[in-house]
């Protein structure tokens, strides 16, 4: 009939929440319970638990599967997926989680990508440290739909694959992003000394020399260990065999390696700044998109007191981060933000513009205001345009009133301390003079002044 709508509901999304484990009581129940009201069902897959795991899980309704450990990772994912009933995934690890703000994210958003030709989400993946500090920030497919051409590949840094071809995947890089614990110190100490990871890998590249992702993953191993020299020629094994088709793609074994390259490279006694360069100019060019590049250039370059090409190369990090974001590129640099903008100031004070530099560190310790480098560099240029202005004692009464306005209470010991202590630094006498005046004989003989 003419003009009639249906009132029928549209078909509505329904997600099986996967993963696998093996020992993880500490992190199962957190690991199920983000998905509580969310997905439709939740599938374990056990390969070898000794503690209350599989109690747990199904003590909280999941369903739990026994797979025999067969030193292979997507082995088990697979057979994990081969359980699944629903048309959508969300495949994370037990030390893996969302927060309950961006889980009630996921169905509406799946719904919505019902009519588009999508065959996977893109989130973000935020390390976490055992404090709850951030290591660093990248990004992960993790939900995708249940489909046979969608498969695990390789049996450790296992990835999902769709028979070598590009797997179509929605940004959503913004709205949802996996919590992990899994690279915390103790965490990967616990890997790293089981000595698994590293054996898995040299297994795989037994079968498959010229795998240039294996020769990746096998650097991060050896960094995790320390053995920089080790380290470093993984790495240069891996660069040397990404294939040509492969660059412009951004992933944690293609623009990430020559991030890790150049890491290596910096820390050397002896830099050879014109191979730092080259290798610069070569990831660059194959992913000109990637700000952690000009991240680690800047910080040699400020490092060694070369204020115009840290500047050069922090800006230009910084615009890529605003331009293309950080689905699969830009995560350090976008994780450390906080000490870019702490380089850039000090860049902008040695380049001669000290009103940037106070612009930004202004904002800094609005932030963070116990930033002490922020702190002294923004002295340091308050001390040369009082000293330009022959502006003694006065503009030093200027300079505490702005920072008390601003930041601190002068009232607290710990306040005056900061600034008192940034003053000596930099060699600012009448401030020093100004902030000694506002301490009692008593907290000066506290604090050793």
């Amino acid at each position: 009939m003419k003009g009639y709508q249906s009132s029928k509901k549209p078909k509505q999304v329904r997600i099986s929440q996967c993963m696998i484990v093996k020992n993880e009581e500490k992190n199962i129940e957190r690991a199920l319970s983000w998905g509580r009201g969310i997905v439709t069902e939740q599938i374990v897959v056990d390969t070898g638990s000794t503690d209350r795991t599989v109690e747990i899980a199904e003590k909280l309704g999941a369903t739990v599967y026994h797979f025999d450990w067969i030193d292979d990772f997507s082995a088990a994912k697979n057979f994990a997926i081969s359980k699944a009933a629903c048309e959508w995934i969300a495949f994370l690890d037990a030390d893996e989680y969302f927060a309950k703000e961006d889980g009630a994210k996921i169905l509406p958003l799946l719904n919505q990508l019902q009519n588009y030709d999508c065959e996977a989400v893109v989130t973000a993946w935020i390390n976490l440290e055992e404090d709850g500090s951030i290591i660093s920030v990248d990004t992960q497919i993790r939900i995708f739909r249940n489909r046979p051409d969608l498969r695990y590949c390789s049996r450790i840094h296992e990835h999902l694959d769709k028979g070598g071809k590009k797997i179509k995947a929605w940004d959503g890089v913004k709205d949802l992003s996996i919590y992990h614990t899994g690279y915390g110190k103790s965490a990967v100490k616990e890997k790293v000394d089981t000595g698994r990871n590293t054996r898995l890998i040299l297994a795989e590249l037994a079968d498959h020399p010229d795998n240039y992702e294996m020769w990746a993953y096998l650097g991060n191993e050896y960094m995790g260990l320390g053995q920089w020299e080790k380290a470093e020629d993984a790495y240069r094994k891996s660069v040397e065999r990404i294939p040509e088709d492969k660059k412009g793609e951004y992933s944690v074994t293609t623009s990430d390696v020559y991030f890790r390259l150049l890491e290596m490279l910096v820390i050397h006694p002896v830099v050879d700044e014109a191979e730092l360069l080259q290798v610069y100019k070569q990831a660059s060019e194959g992913w000109p998109e990637d700000g952690n590049y000009d991240y680690v250039m800047s910080r040699f370059y400020v490092g060694n007191h070369r204020y115009q090409e840290g500047e050069q190369f922090l800006r230009q990090g910084l615009r890529k981060l605003e331009k293309f974001g950080t689905a699969f590129k830009s995560g350090t640099l976008s994780a450390k933000i906080g000490e870019v903008y702490e380089m850039l100031a000090i860049c902008c004070y040695h380049n001669g513009n000290p009103g940037e530099c106070v612009r930004l560190g202004t904002a800094l310790l609005k932030e963070n205001p116990y930033m002490t480098n922020t702190v002294m560099i923004m002295i340091s240029a308050f001390r040369d345009d009082m000293k330009k202005a022959a502006r003694g004692k006065e503009g030093a009464l200027e300079v505490a009133a702005f920072f008390e306005r601003s930041f601190y209470n002068f009232g607290q010991l710990k306040d005056k301390l900061l600034i008192l202590k940034a003053a000596m630094a930099v060699d600012y006498p009448e401030l020093v003079q100004v902030m000694r005046g506002l301490f009692s004989p008593e907290e000066l003989q506290m604090a050793k002044l």
